[in-house]
């Protein structure tokens, strides 16, 4: 089932990328996006990164990777009360 969800995340990354403009045509700049990623064209570049940030987290999850890191960075958490 995980390969089911992953793949329905690449896809929805994609198509943030795919239509960032779109989103941006229709739900309007954000300022800290257009501040801190460049003066015009920030809002799309962070559209296509988030959407570049779920296909690369699908394909971690997908592959296994994830579960590594995250026991790696949060398993010492659940070991404390042992």
């Amino acid at each position: 089932m995980k390969y089911f969800y992953a793949f329905l995340v690449i896809i929805f990354g994609f198509l943030l990328v795919r239509y960032s403009n779109w989103l941006v045509n229709n739900f309007g700049h954000i300022d800290s996006a257009e501040h801190y990623l460049g003066t015009y064209g920030g809002t799309r570049l962070m559209w296509k990164l988030i959407g570049v940030l779920f296909i690369i987290g699908a394909l971690l999850v997908i592959s296994g990777i994830m579960n590594n890191i995250l026991i790696s960075i949060f398993g010492r958490l659940g070991a404390a009360g042992m």
